[in-house]
């Protein structure tokens, strides 16, 4: 064993963690301690790899870290953590697990090591599912969170340093949200719960026609002179749930912007329109003749294309997009470069998820918010919508909470409006629609999510995947494998915190050694179009829940991109190649130069045998869609042609809920162009 140290107990407790007994932090310690001892370091180590093994979870305070974050969700989330201690608390636990009767504390390091191993590919879903709480968020702190100067002490192992701020700017902030200071009713011609893709540019269209706008968003407000480039820092303020959303069972990270300017601030600028046989698919399924294929959708994605300035001449590719590129088309792949909205990026940095510093990123908050805000729109951060007012059969309003974090008070928010457009995202705007007590069964239903997940290269000279352009290469190769139905190779930025987020864990030293490999690492994601279904309910409080498994259908694409993704790594020169699955799943290339298409075969083998299903193997989505889908017949669609509800006068939801099935690209663009087209009609209504 070479563990040369504990991680010292946390005697004092903050109110935030103040939530688990003594007994729970102890093995939450352990835990911790387990995936993240002191270690020695290897021979002939330098200063930074010495102070990079010896760092232990203990240093960066992982266990209170976690206790505080987990102290932030609700209840019945907290019950389940409580209840997961429990387990690793009992000596039946240790003796099914490891063939020890002990508690997970009580055992030797070696013991907790192969404890945990069992938990992550027991059959028992819920130590799978609780094996995944612990790893993900010990792996995303200990890589992520910076010390009180903002450095992590495994950054200079690793290679990573943080992209330079441009000079602070004395520029005021271009908007002015309003306060609310005491309980409020306020009047408007429109008004509009949500910033982004949806929301911004409804906003923008209908203040630029001279209406009155109200817009509503639940995140803050951060701009250029906000964003601190810090992964830990940016989760927790431009995320919703702090980026701890998922699914229920945790098989699906979901990463959802919550800001002012919503997905639009933290999206890595991709710019698709929708492909045009999605849009006769979503045309035949919806009943909705011209809506989708006629020329209206294409001269408003003209329009929104001007506005955020989609381009290719931002398109210039860092090192990791240039890998994927080069590898497809060795393979004979297709392989493009793809439209942004983004402008004089020049490879500056590589944090378009923290919010781009530089100002280049055309979100809706440099575009249609501003062009609304400047017509005269009144703009509510920290603004949580309850639910929309109906009266006989028409939208009336919203009522609505808004939170002040400076004086830690709720004030009550009562918006009277003629026309109410729900742009919450398709987890949030379903949400908001159930607890309207709007009944169509529809509501929440059909939710699709683009299920992700990644296979890294790794390369023998360095790639630094969080450098440059984020997503500027792409491959539509396999868009088709069945009918409209496939998945496109993107590549996907990993700093070190989504990097040890999503890094398999096979043991202490063997996963800090392979996360010191993080600058010579590039990722290829599998974004699949899914044909399986999720949906979105309610809880006792009324907040959304997300059920989604990923289905059969869709995990043959998958399988197959993870099979492809590979085969682009080693045409472009990777060393290693390895899936993000809890079982080993490697292939090498001294492996492929030995035993040649025998090794193929082998790989191939071990990505079916160890596994797609919920929580073995990490699955992320960033692209919600379709729990509010358009359709003509109100016994199968939630909204009808111009994204008015169903049975509510002046009600529209304008976000990518109303897909009737998963856009098949990024949908950013997808959902601006639908909002944009809706926006043109409310005009003419209010």
């Amino acid at each position: 064993m070479d563990v040369t140290s504990s991680s010292p107990r946390i005697d004092t407790q903050s109110p935030d963690s103040s939530w688990l007994s003594d007994d729970e932090l102890q093995v939450l310690e352990a835990i911790c301690e387990t995936f993240f001892p002191s270690l020695d370091p290897p021979p002939g180590s330098n200063q930074a790899q010495v102070a990079y093994y010896r760092a232990s979870s203990g240093d960066l305070h992982l266990p209170l870290l976690i206790a505080e974050t987990l102290g932030q969700e609700d209840e019945e989330s907290r019950g389940d953590v409580k209840r997961l201690l429990a387990l690793l608390r009992s000596p039946a636990t240790g003796l099914l697990l490891v063939g020890k009767g002990r508690p997970f504390r009580a055992l030797p390091f070696e013991q907790r090591e192969k404890y945990l191993l069992a938990m992550a590919h027991s059959p028992l879903a819920q130590l799978r599912q609780g094996y995944q709480l612990f790893k993900r968020l010990t792996g995303f702190l200990f890589y992520a969170t910076p010390d009180p100067q903002g450095h992590n002490p495994t950054w200079a192992a690793i290679e990573y340093q943080l992209a330079a701020p441009p000079a602070a700017s004395s520029t005021p902030r271009r908007l002015q949200p309003l306060s609310i200071q005491e309980d409020t009713t306020l009047e408007c011609d429109a008004v509009v719960i949500g910033s982004g893709a949806g929301g911004g540019v409804v906003a923008g269209e209908l203040a630029l026609a001279g209406k009155n706008v109200i817009v509503l968003e639940k995140g803050g407000y951060q701009d250029e002179s906000d964003f601190t480039l810090q992964e830990a820092q940016a989760m927790n303020d431009l995320y919703l749930k702090r980026g701890l959303l998922s699914s229920r069972d945790l098989g699906v990270a979901v990463l959802a912007g919550s800001t002012l300017g919503g997905g639009t601030i933290v999206n890595w600028d991709t710019s698709f329109r929708t492909p045009p046989d999605t849009l006769a698919e979503w045309e035949q399924l919806s009943g909705l003749s011209g809506v989708f294929t006629g020329p209206a959708l294409q001269e408003s994605f003209a329009a929104v294309e001007r506005r955020i300035q989609i381009n290719t001449d931002n398109s210039a590719h860092n090192r990791q997009n240039q890998l994927l590129y080069e590898g497809a088309h060795a393979l004979g792949y297709h392989a493009d470069s793809l439209r942004r909205n983004a402008v004089g990026c020049e490879q500056r940095c590589g944090t378009c998820g923290f919010g781009c510093r530089y100002g280049c990123k055309q979100s809706t908050l440099k575009t249609y918010l501003q062009d609304a805000y400047e017509h005269g729109a009144r703009i509510i951060v920290r603004c949580s919508a309850q639910r929309v007012l109906i009266e006989q059969g028409r939208a009336t309003g919203v009522e609505a909470s808004v939170y002040d974090p400076e004086t830690n008070t709720t004030r009550r928010l009562t918006i009277r409006a003629r026309t109410v457009v729900v742009a919450a995202g398709s987890i949030h705007s379903p949400a908001i629609l159930l607890r309207s007590g709007l009944s169509n069964p529809h509501i929440g239903q059909h939710l699709h999510l683009h299920p992700t997940t990644t296979i890294s290269g790794r390369y023998s000279e360095q790639v630094y995947p969080w450098q440059g352009v984020m997503q500027s290469a792409y491959s539509d190769e396999f868009g088709h494998l069945n009918g409209t139905y496939g998945y496109k190779l993107e590549v996907a930025p990993t700093h070190p915190g989504l990097l040890g987020m999503g890094s398999p864990w096979h043991s202490a030293r063997e996963y800090r050694e392979n996360m010191s490999y993080a600058a010579y690492l590039a990722t290829i994601i599998i974004l699949a179009r899914d044909k399986g279904e999720g949906r979105v309910t309610l809880d006792r409080h009324g907040e959304p829940v997300i059920d989604y498994v990923t289905s059969v259908f869709d995990r043959r694409h998958i399988l197959h991109g993870l099979r492809q993704a590979a085969r682009v790594h080693m045409a472009a020169g990777a060393i290693e190649v390895t899936s993000l699955q809890s079982k080993r799943t490697q292939l090498t290339r001294p492996q492929l130069d030995q035993l040649g298409e025998r090794a193929w075969q082998q790989f191939d083998r071990q990505l079916e045998r160890h596994g797609l299903g919920v929580n073995r193997l990490i699955m992320y989505s960033a692209h919600q869609m379709g729990t509010c889908r358009m359709g003509k017949d109100p016994a199968q669609s939630v909204t009808d042609a111009h994204s008015q509800v169903h049975g509510v006068q002046g009600l529209f939801v304008c976000d990518g809920s109303v897909f009737p099935t998963a856009s098949g690209v990024n949908p950013m663009l997808s959902i601006m162009g639908l909002a944009h087209q809706a926006a043109q009609y409310i005009k003419t209504i209010i």
